[in-house]
C-alpha cells in the first residue's frame, strides 16, 4: 500500500465529518466530492441562505461536480454549543472586541466553521485555499485555542516525492513552514516534539529520524545564531529520553541530513545524518522556502500546512492547492 492510500485508508476508519467554510472554491466542492464518492468521511458545508446553497449548485453542475451526499448547515449561532459561544464572547470582551462585533464573527462561515468544531458537531475543519493565513490562525486561535501544554502553534508539510526519485521513497515532514517567523530554541522545542508526534500518528510503525537543520554541521561553523538550535536539540533529546526508536540529531546542513554518504562524511557519529524524515528548519524564512523549492524545482507534492497545537484538528491550506492536496489533507486530519 503506497503513502496516499494509506492516509486514505486510515481516514476511512475513523469515519469522520469535516467543515469546509470556502464552499465557493471549485477545488474545495471537487475535494468535497471525492471524500463523499470515496466514503473517505462526511463533509459540511456551511451556508447563510438557500440562495446561495443555489449558487454553490450552479458552480458545481458548471464544472461537473456531484454534490449528492453533502451535508449542509445554516450558519446560525443558535446551533452552536452555547456554553462555548460564551466564553468566545468573554474571551473578545476581554480583548476590547465588542458583542456585537463578536456576533458577526461567529456568523461569517470561516468563525462558524470553527465553533461548529468547537461544538463537538464535527471532527475537523480545512480551510486557507481562500482564506489567508492570518485570517485562519486568528480565527482557530480566538475560537478553539491551543492544546493543554502547548505554548505555541505550528505547522508541518507532508511532503511526498516523485515516484522514481533518485533519493527519497517515503515521504518526510517538514516544519515550520508557516507559522512562526523567529523561533527561539523553547518554541523549536515544542514545534518538533509536535511534528515526531503528528508523524507517529501517520506512521506508527516508522522510526523518526529528527534533523535539527543549520548551515553548519556539528561545529563546522562557529556562530551564535547556532546556539538556539544546539539548545533546542538538547531540549528535544531530554523530553525523548529513553525513548528507542526516536532520534534527533543537530545542528545538521541539508545534505548531512539526507545523502547518506555525505551525512557519514560530515557526521560519522549521528543517528539521524542521511536518513533525516522530519526536517526541522531553524526559522520560517528557510522553512517556507525550503517546502516550495521541493516542490516546484523537486516536484514533491506539498500537504499542508498542518496545523499544530489547536485544540482541535485545523489545516491552513495553502492558496496554491490543487485539488488533490485538499482531499489529501483533508484525509490527514481526519485520522484519529
Amino acid at each position: 500500500m503506497n503513502i496516499k492510500d494509506n492516509i486514505l485508508q486510515l481516514a476511512k476508519q475513523s469515519n469522520g465529518r469535516i467543515i469546509m467554510p470556502e464552499s465557493f472554491d471549485i477545488r474545495v466542492l471537487k475535494a468535497a466530492q471525492q471524500l463523499i464518492h470515496n466514503e473517505i468521511g462526511k463533509v459540511i458545508i456551511p451556508i447563510n441562505s438557500n440562495k446561495e446553497w443555489n449558487q454553490i449548485k450552479s458552480i458545481s453542475f458548471q464544472n461537473n461536480i456531484d454534490l449528492d451526499g453533502i451535508e449542509t448547515v445554516y450558519i446560525n449561532i443558535d446551533l452552536l454549543e452555547q456554553n462555548e459561544v460564551q466564553k468566545f464572547i468573554t474571551k473578545m470582551a476581554k480583548k476590547n472586541i465588542h458583542l456585537n462585533v463578536a456576533l458577526d464573527l461567529l456568523q461569517t462561515s470561516l468563525y462558524f466553521s470553527m465553533m461548529y468544531l468547537k461544538s463537538k458537531k464535527c471532527d475537523a475543519c480545512i480551510c486557507g485555499a481562500v482564506y489567508d493565513t492570518a485570517d485562519v490562525l486568528r480565527a482557530g486561535l480566538r475560537v478553539l485555542g491551543v492544546a493543554e501544554g502547548i505554548k505555541k502553534i505550528s505547522s508541518y508539510f507532508l511532503m511526498l516525492p516523485p515516484k522514481n526519485h533518485y533519493l527519497v521513497t517515503k515521504p518526510v515532514l517538514f516544519t515550520d513552514c508557516a507559522v512562526n517567523p523567529e523561533p527561539n530554541a523553547c518554541t523549536l522545542r515544542d514545534i518538533t516534539v509536535a511534528t515526531i508526534k503528528s508523524f507517529k500518528k501517520i506512521f506508527p510503525n516508522e522510526s523518526v529520524n529528527v534533523s535539527m537543520l543549520s548551515f553548519s554541521t556539528k561545529g563546522s561553523s562557529n556562530s551564535k545564531v547556532l546556539d538556539k538550535i544546539i539548545k533546542a536539540t538538547e531540549l528535544i533529546k531530554t523530553y525523548f529520553k529513553g525513548t528507542t526508536d526516536i532520534n534527533i540529531d543537530g545542528e545538521l546542513q541539508f545534505d548531512a541530513s539526507v545523502v547518506p554518504v555525505i551525512g557519514k562524511r560530515k557526521a560519522p557519529h549521528s543517528s539521524v545524518a542521511g536518513i533525516a524524515n522530519i526536517l526541522v528548519f531553524p526559522d520560517l524564512n528557510s522553512g517556507n522556502i525550503g517546502y516550495k523549492i521541493a516542490e516546484r524545482y523537486g516536484a514533491f507534492q506539498a500537504l499542508g500546512p498542518i496545523i499544530q497545537g489547536f485544540s482541535l484538528p485545523v489545516s491552513d491550506l495553502s492558496r496554491g492547492s490543487n485539488t488533490e492536496d485538499i482531499y489529501l489533507t483533508s484525509a490527514i486530519l481526519l485520522i484519529k
